[in-house]
């Protein structure tokens, strides 16, 4: 017979939930929007250092720098904003709700998802995508 290590006798042991709560994540979204908006904002001025139609790298990094930023405030406060309203009118689903929609964004499947989902709507997602293309190819002729 094995000897049996202190502790074996628990494992494999029932862990509690996690920890990761709807409102952790509503404060982690809006601690992130409030320091992207102000990344933003930062990155708007130091834009306004160039001339309109600058094509240069430094002019070119600052607006890429500015719009990045832009889009992570509409982000964050989209998420938490989204959050709040679930857990103000579901608040015994918020957690769970709320850990699903981490996990999904951090996993990196949405994109297969949107697929999926584009599907059971109805919609055409090879339409959608060709006609993307074909909308940035008459831009890119012009």
């Amino acid at each position: 017979m094995t000897e049996q290590l202190e502790g074996q006798d628990t494992l494999p042991a029932d862990f509690p939930e996690p920890a990761l709560t709807c409102d952790l994540i509503i404060k982690r979204e809006i601690t992130d929007a409030i320091m992207q908006h102000e990344r933003y904002r930062a990155a708007f001025r130091e834009s306004m250092n160039f001339p309109i139609g600058d094509k240069s790298d430094a002019a070119l990094a600052a607006r890429y720098k500015f719009t990045m930023h832009l889009q992570s405030y509409i982000a964050s406060a989209a998420i938490a904003d989204l959050l709040r309203t679930i857990q103000g009118m579901a608040p015994g689903l918020a957690d769970g709700i709320a850990r699903q929609f981490d996990w999904l964004h951090e996993s990196g499947e949405a994109g297969d998802l949107i697929w999926d989902w584009a599907i059971e709507r109805g919609l055409d997602p090879e339409a959608i995508t060709e006609a993307a293309k074909a909308e940035i190819e008459e831009k890119d002729t012009k």
